[in-house]
């Protein structure tokens, strides 16, 4: 019997470290770029300081370049200067989140349309639709849809190290900027193990921008010939261009059209190139749309971002405890838009339910949901266009192409019961029992309710105050679809690993409690051996208000990121923890409570409240006290 062939290891699988989204951009970033132009926003201001003290300190990146910073006054500047530094031919980026994005939209379209390589990093972020929020949103991520630059989304830490590197690469081939994001706070800010790319791997993969390189593409031979500049230098005194002119309707018109098929068109190909480029290198492997157990999946959870690492654990739970065939597609591509993949992937499945975190309530459908149904839609088109071709004796496709050629071909049976669901605006959290919820209304005993909100309480069942009760009484005389506007949950399921410890930490701000908590949870994984996955929970508040820092301690893989709600330990920097918040709640029967304080025995469980006392008590948490300032 003969063996099979060993597939040889990879040559660069990572090295491991222990860091959030915003680390993992500025190590891509300072190794492979020159140059950037940022102006701070929160949440991305993190890689704009990143790369400034990488500057500050002298650092190269690996081909030996001294990097390039400005700070401009204003989104709109930086996105200018960022552009110009692409058009000299350096490797350029960029950084921003929100109203960042807003404000320098439109240069945008002049990027897309000048054939820059420079790629913006964004930590998405809500945008200020009724209210200022700085956590995470796909406002400002679906804002650009229509610029032109492509966009691709990370759902951890490691893919928001990797998928900047192809970001870069898909722009250098394509000539086409490109946005890569990550979820603001939920990615960005929170602490992971991940294989972070080597050095020598990033200088094989992506090359010096002056490196001579075969031209990809035919359009380009034109422009270049059979060979050019890896990021062509559009501001080349021997070769003058003429850049950003005026033109009337003739010549604008034929050219915006000619860049469909000169050179959007090239770039999902392009894309599939350069995922097979990194992983052959890597062992990682990326797609522009990629399946998680779909093969025989009846049920499909749709989304992009953090949650897709929330769904994917759903997806193993309903199948372990159910018998649900689940599965999960990560949309990782958004424009272009993976229509080819996502048909094939889609057809014939009973239902998909599409979670965005973006509202738009004067559109039909959210955006992800309106692309999903439209590529499903021009599928049906090519069966019918294959039935009526088979009817009349057509039978060779040459004789007649199908509409949509790279397309699936389905008839209408095929087509799944489509799903949408609005969820985490401005970082709600969405717990396990959400996402069941939303397989729940698929199912033949579900509501099968076809738009609704997760994790949210429109109308508060059982409320003890008689006021609100009233309250909601009056909204649902004249408004009683509200009612079912947003899903109860499914239940509270420990997804986590068993052997997990979860911990939460309350604290006080300008404690310096988010610092801490990162070095215990990077000593953690470096000196054990363990996964960790750790977060404070950012707000508004100024200094002086309550905080909380969360962390997961695993020897398995950690995926969930969602706030605790089976918490082992909690430690209370705070003595007045029980004045201004709950640090019993989310806790396991059993916990430890850790408290600072210099009160200990009967004199410190007198000063808790008796409501705790009860708690404390009834549930069995054991009270530890520890005078670490006196």
């Amino acid at each position: 019997m003969k063996r099979g062939r060993q597939q040889e290891p990879a040559p660069y699988p990572g090295i491991l470290k222990t860091g959030d989204g915003s680390s993992a951009v500025v190590a891509m970033e300072t190794a492979a770029s020159e140059a950037a132009g940022a102006y701070p926003i929160t949440p991305s201001t993190q890689m704009g300081e990143g790369w400034a003290s990488a500057v500050a300190s002298g650092k190269k990146n690996v081909n030996g370049r001294s990097l390039i910073f400005f700070e401009p006054e204003g989104e709109h500047a930086a996105a200018g200067v960022t552009a110009g530094m692409s058009m000299v031919g350096l490797r350029s980026t960029n950084f921003s989140s929100g109203q960042g994005i807003a404000y320098m939209h439109e240069s945008l379209y002049a990027a897309v349309g000048k054939r820059l390589t420079y790629v913006l990093n964004v930590a998405s972020r809500a945008m200020t639709k009724h209210s200022l929020n700085i956590h995470a949103g796909h406002d400002d991520y679906h804002a650009v849809d229509d610029t032109g630059f492509f966009q691709i989304f990370s759902k951890d830490v490691q893919s928001v190290a990797d998928l900047n590197l192809i970001s870069h690469r898909v722009a250098e081939l394509s000539l086409n900027p490109g946005i890569c994001a990550q979820d603001g706070f939920l990615t960005s800010h929170v602490i992971e193990s991940y294989l972070e790319p080597e050095r020598d791997l990033i200088k094989e993969y992506l090359g010096s921008p002056e490196d001579l390189i075969d031209t990809p593409t035919p359009s380009q031979r034109a422009v270049f010939g059979e060979q050019r500049r890896r990021i062509p230098e559009l501001y080349d005194f021997d070769y003058p261009a003429s850049l950003g002119v005026v033109q009337n309707q003739e010549s604008y018109a034929q050219g915006v059209a000619a860049q469909r098929p000169f050179y959007f068109d090239h770039i999902a190909a392009l894309t599939d190139q350069a995922f097979e480029e990194y992983a052959a290198l890597t062992g990682r492997r990326y797609a522009r749309a990629m399946g998680y157990r779909l093969e025989d999946a009846d049920y499909v959870i749709v989304g992009q971002g953090s949650v897709i690492c929330n769904a994917q654990v759903v997806a193993d739970y309903l199948r372990d405890k159910r018998r649900l065939k689940v599965g999960v597609l990560d949309l990782v591509m958004f424009r272009p838009f993976p229509a080819d993949l996502v048909t094939r992937l889609l057809a014939g499945k009973r239902g998909v339910v599409v979670l965005e975190r973006t509202d738009q309530p004067l559109a039909v459908e959210l955006p992800m949901i309106r692309e999903i149904r439209s590529a499903l839609a021009q599928s049906v088109e090519n069966g019918r266009a294959a039935s009526t071709h088979k009817k009349r004796g057509r039978a060779k496709k040459s004789e007649q192409p199908l509409p949509y050629k790279d397309l699936a071909t389905i008839d209408p049976a095929q087509v799944p019961d489509l799903y949408s669901a609005c969820f985490g605006l401005g970082s709600r959290d969405l717990q396990p029992g959400d996402i069941i919820a939303a397989v729940d209304n698929m199912l033949e005993a579900g509501d099968k309710r076809r738009q609704f909100y997760l994790g949210i309480d429109f109308i508060q069942k059982d409320t003890q105050l008689p006021k609100i009760q009233i309250w909601q009484e009056k909204i649902l005389a004249d408004y009683p679809h509200v009612a079912k506007l947003a899903l109860p949950s499914s239940g509270n399921p420990n997804l986590n690993p068993e052997d997990a410890l979860e911990l939460r930490i309350h604290s006080i701000g300008g404690w310096d409690a988010i610092n801490s908590g990162n070095q215990l949870m990077v000593t953690a994984a470096r000196l054990l051996g363990l996964h960790v996955k750790a977060y404070p929970r950012h707000g508004a508040e100024k200094r002086g208000q309550p905080t909380t820092y969360s962390a997961l301690l695993s020897k398995q893989p950690l995926r969930l990121n969602c706030e605790l709600q089976h918490v082992d330990v909690v430690i209370s920097h705070d003595p007045n923890v029980f004045r201004n918040s709950d640090p019993l709640r989310g806790m396991h029967d059993g916990g430890v409570l850790i408290i600072q304080s210099e009160l200990s025995g009967l004199e410190l469980w007198n000063s808790f409240p008796q409501t705790a006392q009860w708690e404390i008590r009834s549930r069995k948490i054991r009270v530890c006290s520890v005078d670490g300032i006196g």
